[in-house]
């Protein structure tokens, strides 16, 4: 048996093939692709979804009839946030915002909501299709508007065929009108867009079978008629799966231009958490998950390029920089934004300071501020980390590795598994179709602990206890201490 997991990113989109037992994974890659406006990037849905089409007829173009005929299903994982409006007559109005494109931002924030969430974009959208003049949507109006989904979900029903779109509740979890606890969505909340109530879609657990692959599309690829098509979940949080993060007390840390740390608990906490710790469901359908996040990638790239030393040095050279330079940064502290906060605090720049000791305390101050946060989240469990479990481009720095490794709030494991989500979407897929016990962990390609000098232990204590006097006096609304 073997098994397609299809991953919607940001910029590109995966395909990659999964046979149980096998080490090698075969895996394609297209451009994800946008829509230019002058509010920034918008996104085809049916655009994205001939993208998937082209990845899986890549991804199957030297296989046999006999290895065609094996594939169970199609797992399908994207990008949160995003939603599709399906008109009556089965197409979509038009592009919607990237995730990332601001839009009612002032709306959602008057309403108390996340401006990423999906609630902007649907504000933004009932806004336009309301005016005559709204260049957005041409063709259509708001009597035209059937259904209201997410851009996984609508892929995945063209997949299947068929013309009905539901949602996952770990997407769901991300639209800013979803009940996390009690797995309900918030009809009011989600009228407050404009939109009425019964445009939203049927809610299903992660990895739940829509339906078989449209037999024009099963014929097209050569595979078997009861090759089923499963809603996987948010792209993180299968990336997550795929990497062995299952269990309570397990923390994923998915490193890039956000650095996203996600608590996987067994319930919630019973108290109203704070503004800045995001709650959802995970894509196993039985764990929740607490997240924060730091915009360490970003604010890596603009102080490298501040510092005159991007694309200066190999990241070996880099490194041989980083640890020439001693620990606390020779008195440098950056305190870093949290959450989606990118500016950051600068202390005690001595004269002759190198611009790699600059750069080593962001790093510092990136692993203080990881620290903390995750110590925060820890406070709303009441059971510390077991393990914590590294992914991304910068987990395979060595300076990365030893600088987390010393500042860190459990052990810290790096993965090498190159594409996670993908994995974690054929897993999923798996497990849908084959049953959730035959689903370990022998599939991760590998990983391996951070090592540690217990001789310089001491001194990241002082580190981090520097940088906590210096959080608590430079406090703002992004970064407030939790007590």
């Amino acid at each position: 048996m073997t098994f397609i997991g299809i991953d919607i990113g940001t910029t590109r989109t995966k395909a990659l093939l999964y046979r149980p037992g096998s080490p090698s994974r075969r895996i394609v890659a297209s451009a994800t692709p946008t829509v230019s406006t002058h509010l920034g990037d918008f996104r085809d849905a049916e655009a994205v979804f001939a993208t998937v089409v082209d990845c899986i007829s890549m991804l199957l173009a030297d296989l046999r009839p006999a290895e065609r005929a094996e594939i169970e299903g199609i797992g399908l994982t994207s990008l949160s946030e995003e939603v599709v409006l399906v008109t009556s007559s089965g197409i979509t109005a038009g592009p919607m915002p990237a995730w990332y494109t601001s839009v009612a931002k002032a709306q959602a924030l008057d309403a108390g909501i996340d401006p990423s969430f999906s609630w902007t974009k649907l504000s933004w959208a009932f806004e336009q299709l309301s005016s005559a003049r709204s260049p957005s949507f041409t063709e259509h109006a708001v009597a035209a508007i059937k259904q209201v989904t997410t851009l996984n979900s609508y892929v995945a029903g063209r997949l299947a065929g068929i013309d009905r779109y539901p949602v996952d509740e770990s997407h769901a979890s991300r639209s800013g009108f979803f009940d996390v606890r009690s797995g309900q969505w918030q009809r009011a909340i989600f009228e407050q867009t404009g939109w009425k109530a019964e445009l939203l879609p049927e809610l299903v657990v992660p990895g739940s079978v829509v339906s078989t692959v449209d037999p024009g599309l099963a014929a097209q690829w050569g595979l078997p008629p009861a090759a089923r098509v499963v809603l996987a979940g948010h792209d993180h949080f299968c990336g997550a799966f795929g990497n062995g993060v299952r269990e309570d007390g397990q923390l994923y840390i998915s490193a890039g231009t956000s650095e996203a740390h996600c608590l996987i608990v067994s319930e919630l906490p019973k108290f109203p958490l704070p503004p800045t710790v995001g709650v959802g469901r995970f894509v196993d359908g039985t764990h929740f998950y607490l997240h924060r996040q730091l915009a360490s990638g970003h604010l890596y790239r603009q102080w490298t390029g501040l510092l005159g030393i991007d694309d200066e040095d190999s990241r070996s050279q880099e490194d041989q920089k980083l640890f020439a330079e001693p620990i606390g940064s020779r008195g440098t502290t950056i305190i870093p934004g949290f959450d989606g906060d990118t500016s950051s605090s600068v202390l005690n720049v001595k004269a002759g300071s190198s611009p790699h000791t600059v750069l080593r305390a962001l790093l510092e101050g990136l692993a203080c501020a990881a620290l903390h946060i995750d110590r925060e989240l820890v406070t709303f469990t009441n059971r510390p980390i077991e393990r914590i479990i590294a992914s991304g481009i910068p987990c395979q720095s060595p300076f990365w590795q030893h600088l987390r490794g010393h500042v860190t709030a459990a052990p810290l494991y790096i993965t090498d598994e190159e594409e996670a989500p993908a994995l974690g979407a054929a897993l999923l897929c798996q497990r849908a179709t084959a049953g959730a016990a035959t689903i370990g962990t022998d599939c991760i390609t590998s990983s391996h602990a951070t090592t540690t000098d217990a001789s310089l232990e001491a001194d990241y204590d002082k580190l981090f206890s520097r940088f906590e006097r210096e959080l608590a006096r430079t406090a703002t609304p992004s970064n407030r201490v939790i007590r």
